[in-house]
């Protein structure tokens, strides 16, 4: 930009104050003078002095966080430390927990940056880097040490961003540093970083002045358009939150008003077509159901210190999310990674509801101190709130999410309980996976079973691809043939739909199943459908069937976490042979006709990150009804003992042996203990006398039957 017009872009920012407001006046009347450069300090010096309104931090507690991220948070500020001085050296490494493309390889820019730059034929990094998370890290880094090396680098990219970026006539997609998100992005990471930086000499006052000029444009260009696919995507909160953001951080600017009326309508309609009944978010991808709750979240801080009203069905919306959350997290306080998602820590998430919603449940789920980045946040009201508030378990263990289709069965809310995800619900659009009946485990504090991840969002590498498929999920499979197809990154052909799903939670057992059409389309069609049963605390019993007229193959597959394992090819029985950690045993039912095969793989903890794991494959043929069941038993660091496990035969009452494709039954002995049970699968709802059937000396009549033996002391419970 040259020099000329860069003195009218920053002179523009006068007409679009309003000059009258109160505290303007000076303002006014250096501009009435041709004062320009008088104007522009005086304008600066306002927003340094101002008290309203109130954005994260006020002056007066910037020092006071400072002082307790340093005792508090040490390993925080070491890595925002070493963000700032990599940025300093303009060498970039997207590093943070909730950069949502995160990046292994540093890239450093010698003289100008390219903020076009395309690393590794990802546009995702040119993306990451137009959105500057790591611009609040300089401001964090200049107020924890004082140094103005932070200051001025954040001076000299704003101006060059700036600069060399101008705003397009209309909102477009074909472009790698305006598309709206980024857009929405800085809006909020610009507000959050400018009160740290606002006092150094570096910021000139024409600087302070391009700087509002640009939000100016952000906002308008935010402002511009908002379409139904915006009303439906996460991209449509991450917009409204940066231009509600804008709405609240300058009231001084003409178009606030209207922008504030327009995050109004825009939060209003997110919130009701986004989040779904059960406050799963409909994308069903828990980092991007993140992402929204955290852009809801912001906005909640924000509307709270400056006393706003929100609309009560979108709080509600924002607080069914952050139960969602709690619900539905390991006991290691991660999210599961379904769909496109990294092995995040959510705790930062639920202290920053525990403080909104003032909620000692959330509370519960939360750090144990507010973390480095609520401190910032919420400043030391926050902070005090936290450690007085109250602390309360959740009032349930296991938890079904019935309109989004997931499941949770857990033994407790320790962190060494077992715990279970299931899932039989929409794909989601372009984030979902191709994971229907998908099964994760976690046990005695080790992720055992889990999903495989993303990798990353390039067609360039056939991983991507790869990891969205059926395959690479712990479900089934027909004929090897996808129940859902992958085309790209974004696209799907054919898409599956469940057909039922089924929840029971007992204090002694858990049992949900879920079915679907994937498979319908197939000259002959089957379908298959996973039923578990959670016998707590011990272990679950995953019962695969399915249904055709001629034979098929069959195909189950288990994707550990990264370690080793071993298989008997003699049993079928597989189990991890981690050393100091928990470890989950697979024991087939049925191992007549049976084959097992272990494979070498990978898996995606966090974007662009790839490790070693081992996955077991499990194939069966038949015709008619197929069934495929396993126990899976998780065992503590250093346990090997695992239950004797055998098929029980069933017979109808009057005598006859009952066929398999009718009834199935196995004993499960409980190692170094006087209990063990019998749980009786009939494959098809009995509707006649005929169905009651004689297992170990005991008749029964139900679906689904569990019979425990404790100390002699027999009880019969009709599951299903």
């Amino acid at each position: 930009m040259k020099a000329n017009n860069q003195a009218q872009y920053e002179e523009r920012l006068f007409n679009l104050l309003n000059l009258d407001d109160e505290g303007l006046e000076v303002v006014k009347q250096a501009i009435l003078q041709n004062q320009l450069d008088d104007a522009f300090a005086v304008l600066k010096q306002y927003f340094i002095e101002r008290t309203s309104p109130r954005m994260y931090l006020q002056k007066k507690e910037i020092q006071q966080v400072c002082n307790y991220v340093h005792v508090h948070c040490s390993e925080e500020v070491q890595d925002v430390l070493q963000t700032a001085d990599e940025v300093v050296s303009q060498t970039f490494l997207f590093r943070f927990q909730w950069d949502m493309e995160r990046t292994r390889v540093p890239v450093c820019f010698d003289r100008l940056i390219d903020w076009n730059h395309i690393q590794d034929s990802d546009v995702e990094w040119a993306y990451m880097l137009n959105r500057h998370r790591y611009w609040v890290a300089l401001g964090q880094a200049y107020q924890l040490t004082g140094d103005e090396k932070y200051a001025s680098t954040f001076c000299l990219q704003l101006e060059d961003w700036i600069d060399r970026n101008p705003v397009p006539s209309a909102q477009t997609r074909n472009t790698l540093t305006w598309r709206s998100i980024e857009a929405g992005l800085r809006c909020s990471n610009w507000i959050k970083a400018l009160p740290y930086l606002i006092e150094s000499q570096v910021m000139t006052p024409r600087l302070f002045a391009k700087m509002l000029v640009s939000l100016h444009e952000h906002a308008e260009y935010l402002a511009s358009s908002f379409t139904g696919w915006s009303n439906i995507s996460n991209w449509g909160v991450i917009e409204t939150s940066g231009l509600f953001q804008m709405s609240v951080f300058v009231p001084e600017f003409k178009r606030t008003i209207h922008w504030q009326q327009l995050t109004a309508e825009r939060l209003r309609e997110t919130s009701r077509l986004q989040v779904m009944k059960d406050g799963i978010h409909w994308e069903q991808s828990p980092t991007y159901h993140h992402e929204v709750l955290n852009c809801f979240l912001d906005m909640m801080t924000l509307a709270q210190k400056n006393k706003m009203t929100m609309e009560a069905s979108f709080t509600r919306s924002v607080k069914s999310m952050a139960a969602a959350s709690l619900y539905w997290a390991r006991p290691d306080h991660r999210q599961v990674m379904l769909g496109d998602s990294d092995n995040n820590d959510i705790r930062s998430v639920m202290t920053a509801a525990a403080i909104i919603f003032k909620d000692p449940v959330f509370r519960f789920a939360g750090w144990e101190k507010v973390d480095f980045d609520q401190a910032w946040n919420f400043g030391p009201e926050g902070i005090r709130y936290y450690e007085d508030c109250p602390v309360q378990i959740p009032p349930q263990q296991s938890y079904a999410f019935e309109q989004s289709g997931h499941y949770v069965m857990r033994s407790g809310w320790e962190e060494q309980a077992l715990y279970l995800y299931f899932r039989c619900g929409p794909l989601g659009g372009g984030h979902g996976h191709a994971d229907m009946l998908h099964i994760d485990i976690h046990a005695f504090g080790k992720d055992l079973l889990t999903d495989l991840g993303r990798y990353n969002y390039s067609d360039h590498t056939p991983l991507r691809k790869q990891l969205k498929q059926c395959s690479s999920h712990n479900t089934t499979v027909v004929d090897d043939t996808e129940f859902t197809e992958v085309i790209d990154t974004w696209q799907f052909g054919r898409i599956a739909s469940r057909t039922s799903t089924e929840w029971v939670s007992e204090p002694n057992f858990d049992y949900v199943s879920g079915s679907h059409d994937g498979y319908i389309h197939l000259d002959d069609p089957v379908y298959p459908s996973r039923s578990i049963i959670f016998v707590k605390p011990y272990f679950w019993l995953v019962v695969d069937c399915f249904r055709s007229q001629n034979e098929h193959t069959f195909k189950q597959f288990f994707h550990f976490a990264h370690g080793q394992l071993s298989l008997s090819q003699e049993t079928g029985i597989c189990r991890t042979t981690n050393e100091n950690d928990a470890n989950l045993c697979i024991i087939p039912i049925q191992t007549a006709g049976l084959k097992a095969e272990q494979s070498e793989g990978v898996i995606s903890y966090e974007y662009n990150l790839v490790e070693p794991n081992q996955h077991v494959t499990y194939e069966r043929t038949g015709s008619g009804t197929t069934s495929m069941m396993q126990v899976l038993y998780p065992l503590r660091a250093g346990e090997t003992s695992i239950p004797i496990v055998e098929k029980v035969p069933v017979y109808l009452y009057t005598g006859e042996l009952a066929e398999d494709n009718s009834v199935e039954a196995c004993r499960i002995v409980i190692p170094h203990s006087t209990e063990q049970y019998i749980i009786v699968v009939c494959h098809r709802a009995p509707s006649s006398h005929i169905d009651s059937y004689m297992v170990d000396g005991t008749q029964i009549f139900g679906e689904v039957v569990l019979i425990s033996l404790k100390e002699k002391v027999k009880e019969i419970t009709v599951i299903k």
